[in-house]
């Protein structure tokens, strides 16, 4: 997130309202006045309205988000202009340290400090990797399961490690100042946590990615819904381990990463196992202990991401990907998809396009 600048409260806030009403305005025009003789005119000032716009929300953007970080994911919906009554996500991302990460902030974010009754609460969750940090004067050590909150006002230092560099989530959410959207953490909801089951987490997290889409009528609403269901989990699940369940935790992780980085490599749940010195029957059991779900499944679903994402992007056949991905029969890889997505492949690339062209105005 910011290093140290941060863009003007009204100008930011401005362009978000307009953007708000565009696209207020654009999803009436295609649903209700699409026979209307002025309707590509309407539409085509309305697609430049939101050019111009969309380069200021750039630079808001960019100055939101830190730059010591690589192979990042970031969204930005923008600051509210009012406190809302209800939880709303501000920003959410991925990214990856790099060596000299550090943040040293007296407060964030430093803007919108006349929008009268205004909080924020900022989730940091470490993936992988280590850090350290300093939050209100009280140092803690940042290794994989540790999510961190804090709010405006509240000092901190955020310090990666050169040798073991993070890999971390963020949510940053606006709230009433005098609401306690976060009572489900306690008394004390800045802080440090440790988390049990980071697949879950992690899950909830790229579900918030995923339908971080703008463009949807309904992806802000359903974004601030997960966001309060993480919330919820992280109280769930932010109880620290036992010293006896330590090495099963640190195995479970281990894997865990190595699925991350070579799932596309990975045949077998025994070839797994091999690769990181475990027993299979004891990898089934620390995976449903700590995510809830078998290995198989998780890796399953690795692939089956990765398989989506070349079926949109890359304009690549099914049988092709189904290759790529390490299945022989193209049959098996389709129902293995299903499986996942509910659809064929075929379907899924169908359905995603259609989508596309019910909404020309970008």
């Amino acid at each position: 997130m910011e290093d140290h600048q941060s863009f003007e409260s009204s100008k930011g806030q401005q362009v978000y309202r307009l953007l708000t009403l565009l696209n207020e305005l654009k999803w009436k025009i295609q649903h209700h006045i699409r026979n209307n003789p002025n309707y590509q005119w309407i539409s085509l000032t309305i697609a430049y309205l939101f050019l111009t716009l969309e380069s200021s929300k750039m630079q808001a953007k960019e100055s939101h988000f830190s730059k010591q970080v690589t192979d990042a994911r970031h969204i930005f919906f923008g600051i509210p202009e009012h406190a809302p009554e209800e939880l709303r996500v501000v920003s959410v991302g991925c990214e990856r340290c790099l060596p000299e990460y550090i943040v040293d902030r007296q407060t964030f974010p430093q803007h919108t400090t006349e929008v009268e009754n205004l909080g924020f609460t900022i989730f940091d969750f470490v993936m992988e990797g280590e850090g350290s940090l300093i939050l209100n004067g009280k140092p803690y050590r940042l290794k994989p399961g540790s999510i961190f909150s804090y709010g405006r006002g509240i000092p901190h230092r955020i310090e990666n490690s050169a040798k073991k560099p993070m890999l971390k989530y963020f949510l940053v959410c606006a709230h009433d100042s005098a609401m306690r959207p976060f009572g489900a953490l306690g008394s004390k909801p800045f802080g440090l946590f440790k988390i049990r089951s980071l697949g879950e987490i992690m899950e909830l997290f790229e579900l918030i990615l995923s339908n971080a889409n703008l463009e949807s009528e309904h992806g802000v609403e359903i974004c601030n819904s997960l966001a309060k269901a993480l919330i919820l989990k992280i109280s769930e699940k932010s109880n620290g381990l036992t010293q006896s369940e330590s090495r099963s935790w640190d195995t479970y992780h281990r894997t865990l990463c190595y699925m991350r980085r070579n799932y596309f490599t990975i045949k077998s749940i025994e070839q797994l196992a091999d690769e990181v010195n475990v027993d299979a029957a004891y990898l089934s059991r620390i995976f449903r202990r700590f995510h809830k779900d078998t290995p198989y499944r998780f890796l399953i679903r690795l692939k089956m991401g990765h398989a989506a994402s070349l079926l949109l992007n890359s304009g690549k056949m099914v049988k092709n990907v189904a290759f790529e991905l390490g299945f022989e029969n193209p049959f098996h890889f389709s129902r293995t998809f299903k499986s996942v997505y509910g659809i064929s492949p075929e379907n899924f690339v169908k359905e995603r396009q259609q989508e596309n062209q019910s909404n020309p105005i970008q």
